[in-house]
């Protein structure tokens, strides 16, 4: 079997690193992987073609800057999927990128998957067209996704939400441990430069506003596998406090914290997992934001009020994410015992609604049944050549 895949961030190298574990050792024939991701997959056997460390962007002004090397991968990706045929073509999230790869593949008859699918419900739906055209099925990871592709005829399965097989992560699921004595806050400023240049100032300013009024308060920061972590020594060295940095896997110690301080994206919807209340807050560059807010088609931008469908946990975004406003809503939580057992509940409401395990084994599924299909048609198609 033989399989290229691109993935673009961290978390869905973790993810498909996980799938390609899964595969692995479910399949008896040999799997040759090769493609575009990170450190998981390359350690899971993938052959990098592209280090995706580049790729840690977010935002229209940010994605320009990068253009050129965007440009160069993806132009390389697709000389070889052009030279090297393979079985099945696995796209994971990343859009802007993976959409375009996409174009390329079904050009070559290669049949593609698209994993933790573009979020067509929050913004851009004509992107719906467009993965009509160009890929084979979707797999999805919300309950809701499934009935909106099917609706325009683009084949879709639910194959769960990828962090319920996270054992690591489970394992301290709605069981975090937050004493009354230690008030112990994390700090998730996003696994992208840019999102941590932009939002990991505020968070200290809060922070610093939050130790004044609670002094036994301490922090730590996970740091994302994509980040380089002299970057946020650069940053918090710039203040005077003391942050305690941990691997972005360590849930233990996360576990542990009282409240949280979040970017906008998973770790969210980790931190609902865990049952740790939160402020959610964005910044980024203000030209891309002015043109991804007119792309917005939903009110609630983190994934925990949108599967909600409720504003459980408070969003600051751009201007609204400022020190001041980040403090005043955790002020609320660490003061108002009320206000804090109400988002636990609520959390652990949004926890429930994803479901159970499973997600990667569900994918394998997928892939073998596209595989064998593909070959199957290649094997008619080469018959019906020999017969002519």
């Amino acid at each position: 079997m033989k399989i290229m895949i691109s993935v673009g961030e961290a978390s869905g190298d973790m993810h498909t690193a996980n799938v390609l574990h899964k595969l692995q050792s479910l399949d008896t024939q040999a799997i040759e992987a090769f493609g575009m991701g990170g450190k998981r997959l390359s350690a899971a056997g993938m052959e990098l073609i592209v280090d995706n460390a580049e790729h840690s962007v977010m935002g229209l002004v940010e994605v320009l800057h990068k253009y050129p090397t965007l440009r160069g991968h993806l132009n390389l990706l697709r000389r070889t999927l052009s030279a090297r045929k393979p079985d099945l073509l696995l796209l994971v999230d990343y859009p802007h990128f993976n959409m375009k790869l996409a174009i390329t593949a079904k050009a070559l008859r290669i049949p593609v998957l698209y994993y933790i699918t573009p979020k067509v419900w929050a913004s851009r739906a004509g992107r719906l067209q467009e993965l009509k055209k160009t890929i084979d099925h979707a797999a999805v990871i919300f309950p809701f996704e499934a009935d909106l592709f099917e609706q325009h005829n683009i084949s879709a399965t639910y194959v769960g939400n990828p962090l319920l097989d996270n054992q690591a992560l489970i394992a301290v699921s709605n069981r975090h441990k937050a004493p009354d004595t230690d008030t112990l806050i994390a700090l998730l400023p996003g696994s992208r430069k840019s999102e941590v240049n932009y939002l990991l100032p505020s968070m200290l300013d809060a922070s610093l506003k939050i130790k004044t009024k609670f002094p036994d308060a301490k922090f730590v920061l996970p740091v994302a596998e994509t980040i380089d972590k002299s970057v946020i020594i650069d940053i918090v060295g710039t203040r005077n406090i003391s942050v305690e940095l941990i691997e972005a896997a360590n849930y233990s110690r996360l576990a542990e914290c009282k409240v949280a301080l979040a970017a906008s994206g998973t770790a969210t919807l980790e931190l609902a997992i865990m049952g740790i209340p939160m402020v959610v807050a964005y910044k980024m560059n203000p030209l891309s934001y002015m043109v991804v807010k007119r792309w917005l088609t939903i009110k609630n931008v983190s994934l925990v009020n949108i599967i909600a469908g409720a504003a459980v946990v408070p969003e600051l975004l751009q201007d609204d994410a400022t020190a001041d406003n980040i403090f005043n809503e955790a002020d609320k939580l660490l003061t108002d015992k009320d206000t804090y057992k109400d988002q636990v509940s609520k959390l652990a409401s949004v926890y429930n609604q994803l479901g159970s395990g499973g997600a990667a084994l569900r994918l394998c599924n997928i892939i073998t049944t596209m595989v064998g299909d593909s070959k199957s048609s290649a094997g008619e198609q080469s018959k019906g050549a020999v017969c002519r």
